[in-house]
């Protein structure tokens, strides 16, 4: 019988948010399905008024740790003192031989503005934190996005103070903000923590969501979307892929290989009530938009959308040209297409049962579908969303 020891990895991150429980996830599945890992976490927080910075380390010294996964304010001299491989999560300043978790924050930013767009604002903003350069990195591929699309972007820019500011006083200027802008507005936060910062101003000031303002996070915190009132809908990221390669890559640190960096990459925005809304100035277009979603579990046609509006297929076309840039047809699609999507990653239901959901008579027809407008199988996109599913 093996008595191989096994590693001994210490987890220095905030899992009181979804970013690093669900990259904690990966790291799980991946010692679950290929070597086993030991994870070390400090104490909780209730037990950790009575221990000093000095007993920490000591605690662990004593502990023989092979491996550290950190968030960049744990990365001090002392941590690189252990000798042992470390993996960083989103830090700015990436120090020498350390590989980082980074977030693919331009494709977030761009994701964020393209959702907005669909719902068709007539205004657009961006809400950030000013210094946190995965916030700003954010900001600037939405803002880049808009103005390719010839939209100009409102930024939250407040005054800098060497004081931080309250909580009160911060929700004083954002609602000082909001009340300076022109609506109805689609609005991007760089995060769920600001996205959750922007509904509550909303509802201290009074604008109704999304009627007036549209808010959308990022990172999918789900307790934290769910939380808001409407609930926030976020950009989803592929944490657990990430974790998982990083769990492999740590195995690899371990054994003495060269160190690279993990990109978490955005997958969809997973639609919630907050931007749960087509601003569109045709009451024809706005009407066929909202049958498409609602349908969007059956196999309808462009002539359903017809016959339940009771309008001209052409002069349909031309207004769904002349608004949106695209066709009913195309509209269909993408809102169909964006359903499977959510389906795949998401869930762990079968190919068949996902066909029966969206309406397919079979999953031979989903597969056409799919591969049709994405260039892949629905297996091959769940094995890129998760490495280890089968």
């Amino acid at each position: 019988m093996s008595t191989q020891r096994i590693p001994r990895i210490l987890i220095l991150v905030d899992t009181s948010r979804e970013f690093a429980r669900g990259l904690l996830s990966g790291f799980a599945h991946y010692s679950q399905i290929h070597r086993p890992l030991m994870f070390v976490t400090p104490p909780p927080f209730y037990l950790r008024g009575s221990i000093e910075r000095r007993q920490f380390f000591s605690w662990i010294d004593r502990l023989t740790i092979d491996g550290v996964v950190l968030q960049g304010r744990f990365l001090s001299q002392r941590i690189r003192d252990l000798g042992v491989p470390i993996i960083a999560l989103d830090i700015e300043s990436q120090p020498e031989g350390i590989p980082c978790i980074l977030s693919d924050n331009g494709e977030i930013g761009r994701l964020g503005a393209e959702h907005l767009l669909d719902c068709a604002m007539s205004h657009y903003a961006f809400c950030g934190y000013n210094q946190l350069f995965w916030s700003e990195a954010r900001c600037e591929s939405f803002c880049k996005t808009m103005e390719q699309r010839g939209h100009r972007v409102h930024l939250y820019r407040p005054a800098e103070s060497k004081a931080p500011q309250s909580w009160t006083r911060e929700y004083s200027l954002i609602i000082e903000w909001l009340d300076s802008l022109p609506r109805p507005l689609g609005l991007m936060a760089c995060n769920d923590d600001r996205g959750q910062h922007i509904l509550e101003a909303c509802k201290l000031a009074g604008y109704a969501i999304p009627e007036e303002i549209a808010v959308l996070g990022a990172d999918n915190d789900q307790l934290r979307c769910m939380m808001t009132t409407p609930p926030l809908s976020s950009i989803s990221m592929n944490l657990e892929k990430a974790g998982y390669q990083a769990a492999a890559l740590m195995t690899r640190l371990i054994e003495g290989k060269k160190p690279r960096d993990i990109i978490v990459e955005p997958t969809l925005v997973v639609r919630r009530e907050s931007t749960d809304i087509i601003a569109v100035d045709d009451p024809e277009v706005s009407s066929a938009l909202r049958f498409i979603r609602d349908h969007a579990g059956e196999m309808i046609q462009v002539n359903d959308v017809v016959g339940a509006l009771r309008v001209s297929r052409r002069s349909l076309y031309a207004k769904f040209k002349a608004r949106l840039g695209r066709s009913v047809h195309d509209e269909i699609v993408r809102v169909r297409l964006g359903r499977l999507l959510t389906l795949l990653s998401d869930t762990n239901l079968q190919i068949s049962q996902i066909a029966k959901i969206m309406g397919f008579p079979g999953p031979d027809k989903l597969y056409c579908f799919f591969r049709r407008e994405t260039g892949k199988t629905p297996s091959q996109y769940r094995k890129e969303m998760l490495p280890y599913a089968q």
